[in-house]
């Protein structure tokens, strides 16, 4: 996909081009699939003069196996479907759905994560300036993740002019992702929680004054205890996935060190994006987010009492059990949505503000931007092909739709920009929804879809892999299609 910046006659710029590259071939096979169906009726012709019993079977099996890959079902495959399902059943008659740690495990005595992140480590680098840094490592597949915690300042009472600054100061530091040597995956997530009224009454008793009037200190005191009725607290973080350099022999220490040493130049250009202060996340705050996340109810003890939050090993769950469209965790039960299809036409830099707000029907609502960024070699690759592809699609036709032209018209602006230096970036939303108890589910749900109506996106629930997705939101570097084809 790419990104392409349009100016309209008001003041007001709009956004779009969003696009999903479609491979030329018959009936969306692809150029493998296309070739694939050629060999098998050149194959069932040849064989029909000898034995047309026998080019009957052969054209029954080629077609029986390739329907699956031109069949799309919400975005994919009927193969990709199929694959899902096959899967599912094999974890859960193998009990893979369930996990259970501490004192009732028979793997584990300590509560370390689940699933995907169940090796993962954290270790801590000293930066100077910058502090201790905490980078996670996931030995299977040789990640490194380093999380950024920002304070944004919102768009009330921003000009339009300062809104369409960040959005260009954000363009231009995806823009330069593609040049960051070894980076893998950049997400962004906003997540959204009930305030429970700590933090605002732990800095009331920090800055009070004993010998500050009376009436002063009544009024903040009301101020205290008005507040969190209604009010939530929006955590917003960057979280930046690295790979280990290939050919080299380096210990997990030493990339953890040499991803370090690369936060300063990505932390000045990712500030002109937030408009606020950006400060490197600690193990011991990586840990509350990731505790709090799979134990609800343990935040509000974590945030007044925070020498309370565990340690990375001690940071998972008691007990989890995945279902084919939800994820139950200690305290809470979650659904995580994945994008279909991103907004078509031109959008509003405000077109996301809905989806991302707080929902006081939630206990958390997380709101995950994931980015993998081309190389410049691989970006100019990508577009010329899919100016090419799309050009064919829309010339094969009589009468090419409204979509086609639309769709090269895209292709051919996606080539120009990327001519001029414009990135390319794959991205995709993940949209996790926290709730109480499993009744809760479908006002959830109604909630969520509501919302992603509003930011015009097309979402579906990851079934059968919700318990990776919501590993995904988390600060920890989950790269979902590596831990496809790897094992845990």
């Amino acid at each position: 996909m790419s990104t392409g910046v349009q100016e309209r006659t008001s003041d007001q710029r709009t956004y779009g081009n969003w696009r999903l590259g479609r491979g030329a071939g018959l009936f969306g096979l692809g150029p493998a699939g296309t070739i694939a169906a050629f060999l098998v009726m050149v194959l069932a012709a040849a064989m029909l003069t000898v034995s047309p019993p026998a080019a009957l079977i052969t054209a029954l099996t080629g077609l029986l196996v390739l329907a699956p890959l031109a069949i799309r079902i919400t975005g994919r495959t009927g193969f990709q479907v199929i694959t899902a399902r096959v899967a599912w059943w094999l974890a859960r008659s193998r009990r893979h759905h369930i996990y259970v740690s501490g004192v009732a495990s028979r793997v584990t005595a300590a509560h370390q994560l689940p699933g995907v992140l169940a090796r993962s480590e954290v270790y801590e680098v000293e930066t100077g300036r910058s502090g201790l840094v905490a980078v996670v490592v996931v030995p299977q597949s040789r990640h490194y993740t380093v999380t950024l915690r920002c304070a944004p300042e919102g768009m009330d009472l921003v000009d339009q002019a300062v809104i369409d600054a960040r959005v260009g100061h954000l363009a231009s530091w995806l823009a330069a992702l593609s040049r960051e040597p070894q980076l893998v995956q950049a997400q962004v997530t906003i997540e959204t929680t009930p305030d429970p009224g700590t933090r605002l009454a732990t800095e009331v008793a920090a800055t009070s004054r004993p010998d500050a009037p009376a009436l002063a200190l009544q009024v903040l005191n009301e101020v205290v205890e008005s507040s969190p009725a209604g009010s939530a607290t929006v955590d917003t973080r960057v979280s930046l996935t690295y790979t280990a350099p290939p050919g080299r022999s380096m210990t997990p220490e030493d990339v953890c060190r040499e991803v370090a040493a690369r936060l300063p130049h990505l932390h000045s250009g990712l500030t002109g994006a937030t408009g606020a202060g950006i400060t490197p996340m600690s193990a011991r705050g990586l840990a509350g987010v990731v505790r709090a996340a799979y134990d609800p109810a343990a935040a509000l003890d974590l945030a007044r009492a925070p020498q309370l939050t565990p340690d990375w090993t001690q940071a998972g769950p008691v007990a989890t059990r995945e279902s084919w469209d939800s994820y139950r965790h200690d305290s809470g039960i979650s659904r995580t949505w994945c994008m279909v299809e991103a907004p078509r036409g031109v959008v509003y830099s405000r077109l996301f503000s809905r989806l991302t707000d707080p929902d006081p029907q939630l206990l958390r609502k997380r709101v995950t931007m994931i980015y993998r960024p081309y190389s410049p070699g691989e970006a100019a690759r990508l577009v010329e092909s899919d100016k090419r592809d799309a050009r064919f699609l829309a010339v094969k036709k009589h009468r090419a739709s409204a979509r086609d032209l639309t769709d090269l018209a895209a292709a051919e602006q996606a080539a120009e920009e990327e001519a001029t230096g414009a990135g390319v970036v794959r991205f995709t939303v993940l949209v996790t929804a926290t709730v109480a108890d499993e009744k809760q589910l479908d006002e959830a749900t109604g909630v969520i879809r509501a919302r992603a109506g509003e930011a015009r996106l097309v979402m579906r629930p990851m079934y059968g892999c919700q318990a990776a997705g919501f590993a995904a939101g988390l600060p920890a570097g989950v790269v979902l299609p590596t831990h496809a084809t790897i094992p845990f």
